[in-house]
């Protein structure tokens, strides 16, 4: 008998347990799936935008550590210009608020796309036991631009157009650096821009993408780096 139990027990711990949650559509598996699998019964259920699909890892708890660290370092910040500087201080608690919204998940390194899944090999991966998320949306018309401005907005994506032309009419606090803006990419992607006169390149942006605009680092304010660290890392890690 115990023996037997035993041998159940090993057993149990070998089967695998995968859960995708997919537009909140929770499905199972005893086994771990291939990406074309979990894929298969809803590919053809919506025009989905592939460029921003992405898969995450529902269990990830360093995620919500670097979001409390981070909103406490903007915390210290609105406190320190509160009173000789109160639209700056407003504006970073819009900023706040607007990061403690976020649904976060660690975003794993996959391409979704489900042809290319089911044509190539490598770009169809087996799902390790675990809790994922995978987010399918159709191609939305929109970015959006947050971080050293007044305020979160969502602007019309513009074909071919340069990351700074989605700058004329912002209003950037005195914090922002003006040097460069840092696109996130909706596939995934990172990628700083120059925009001032003398080193500014072209650089487009993708639908569904983030446009971050850092915070100014000097030797006196060192504090932004980490700041900025820590909003990119929350951003590209952010399911919605």
């Amino acid at each position: 008998m115990c023996l037997l139990l035993t041998s159940n027990l090993v057993f149990n711990n070998v089967i695998a347990s995968v859960t995708v949650v997919v537009n909140k559509e929770q499905y199972e598996f005893t086994h771990e799936p291939r990406l074309v699998e979990v894929l298969a019964p809803i590919a053809d259920q919506g025009k989905w935008y592939w460029p921003g699909s992405a898969l995450y890892r529902a269990d990830d708890i360093q995620l919500e550590k670097t979001r409390e660290s981070l909103l406490d370092n903007i915390f210290t910040l609105i406190k320190r210009y509160r009173t000789e500087q109160p639209k700056t201080a407003r504006s970073l608690e819009q900023l706040r608020a607007t990061i403690s919204s976020w649904i976060l998940a660690r975003r794993l390194p996959v391409k979704i796309d489900y042809d290319l899944a089911r044509i190539v090999a490598s770009e169809n991966p087996r799902l390790p036991n675990g809790k994922y998320i995978l987010k399918l949306t159709p191609r939305m018309d929109t970015v959006q631009l947050f971080g050293a401005i007044n305020g979160t907005v969502n602007l019309l994506h513009r074909a071919h157009a340069d990351v700074s032309e989605y700058m004329t009419g912002q209003q950037l606090t005195n914090l922002a650096d003006k040097d460069r803006i840092i696109i996130l990419q909706a596939d995934g992607r990172e990628i700083t821009a120059p925009v001032a006169y003398w080193n500014k390149t072209h650089q487009e942006v993708m639908p569904s993408s983030q446009i971050f605009v850092p915070f100014k680092k000097t030797l006196f304010q060192s504090e932004f780096d980490t700041i900025n660290q820590q909003i990119m890392t929350l951003a590209l890690n952010r399911v919605r």
